[in-house]
């Protein structure tokens, strides 16, 4: 299956936006719309609607998966970089349905069409090879490891992978373990490179998303 598109998408796709400067557009529906943004035009092209499937469909996978509010949590923090933080009384599951309503707002005014999905790509041996490069993952943070209390956040963020690849989906894991080191700038090491690019073929991931993190590889 060929994808719609060269570079991430989706739900990592969008963690992308969220910057430091993210507030100057309003909202997180601010946000979701400018990221679906068809510009001048007063069509979507049917990538822009696949990209808005795409997003739908990893929100809607989160939400109905086992996931506890805080894992979703730390899960879309750590995607941001750090850049998105939840402040009481907001939820996991609260974030991910605004972003939701936002699609569905989206499609209804730019119409819809269905999603990617190849069913091995939720397969057990694919779930489990992707817990396998989580669980081999070093996540380098500045300073980490030299107390007890990041050496626990590591541990929540590995297992948060773990249980998003088992239990939702293995693919979307994948790409958010990516954006992971992308956006907190992580170290990957050399040896777990040749695993990621294996495991990016078998999603049919584009050239770019994969090679947007070729600067993080250890020499």
């Amino acid at each position: 299956m060929e994808r719609f598109t060269s570079f991430d998408f989706g739900l990592t796709g969008l963690a992308a936006l969220f910057h430091q400067d993210w507030a100057h557009l309003g909202s997180v529906e601010g946000v979701a719309f400018a990221y679906l943004s068809v510009g001048q035009e007063l069509v979507a092209s049917k990538s822009l609607q696949q990209e808005a499937a795409a997003l739908e469909h990893d929100v809607v996978v989160l939400i109905d998966s086992p996931l506890g509010d805080s894992q979703i949590e730390l899960l879309w923090t750590m995607a941001t970089g750090g850049n998105y933080r939840f402040n009481a009384p907001e939820k996991g599951r609260h974030f991910l349905w605004r972003v939701s309503t936002a699609c569905r707002q989206w499609q209804q005014s730019y119409g819809g069409v269905p999603v990617d999905v190849d069913p091995l790509w939720s397969t057990s041996s694919v779930a489990s090879s992707v817990c396998e490069v989580i669980a081999a993952a070093s996540f380098a943070f500045p300073d980490g490891g030299r107390s007890e209390a990041q050496q626990s956040d590591v541990k929540r963020l590995r297992q948060s992978l773990e249980s998003c690849a088992r239990s939702a989906s293995p693919e979307l894991a994948f790409r958010l373990l990516l954006r992971i080191y992308l956006s907190n700038f992580l170290p990957v090491d050399r040896s777990s490179w040749a695993r990621y690019q294996k495991l990016a073929a078998v999603f049919s991931f584009g050239d770019y998303l994969l090679s947007g993190l070729d600067f993080l590889v250890d020499d």
